[in-house]
């Protein structure tokens, strides 16, 4: 009798068991690196697309999948107040950037490439906002200016940690005025 009550609970707590085990494996998935969406937290992250994500319920969903997440990366460009009468004038911002990488600013002529400049990333991820101006002696009417920059966005958050990825700016277009 106590054999058949110590194999009947021997099997019970080996069914129960089973159950725990397949409770944790169907749910799988990365708790830690989930948290970082929660209050609020998916608003200020993108995931490896460099894409905002549109919730707390996307950004979990994505991590909890092991799903590399990453600081919300940005480069913009903004046309300075007075623009040249020949060229573009852009001032460039950028915050979430990989600390001690460069960003490609190029500014173009009629679609070929003039000028580039290469900031380098400062520690808090952010750019140097010295503006970039193209001016030509004598000026031509109708010459199409465009500025764009490129960079490389910080490490992921998540565990295990990424390499940044590919950040892209805004393009600014402008159509030279001669006086």
């Amino acid at each position: 009798m106590r054999a058949g009550l110590a194999a009947a609970l021997l099997a019970a707590v080996i069914a129960s068991l089973g159950v725990v085990d397949g409770a944790l494996g169907a749910g799988g998935g990365n708790a830690a690196n989930a948290k970082l969406c929660q209050k609020g937290g998916w608003s200020k992250l993108m995931d490896s697309s460099a894409h905002q994500f549109s919730g707390e319920d996307a950004c979990v969903g994505y991590a909890a999948h092991d799903g590399a997440v990453y600081a919300l990366a940005a480069l913009h460009l903004e046309p300075c107040a007075n623009q040249p009468f020949d060229g573009l004038c852009v001032n460039p911002s950028g915050s979430g950037l990989k600390p001690g990488s460069v960003v490609t600013q190029t500014l173009s002529k009629n679609g070929s490439a003039v000028r580039e400049d290469y900031p380098i990333v400062q520690g808090d991820g952010t750019i140097d906002t010295s503006p970039i101006a193209h001016f030509e002696l004598p000026c031509v009417a109708g010459n199409v200016y465009s500025a764009s920059a490129s960079g490389t966005s910080a490490d992921s958050l998540t565990y295990p940690k990424v390499p940044g990825i590919a950040i892209s700016s805004n393009t600014v277009e402008r159509t030279s005025a001669c006086p």
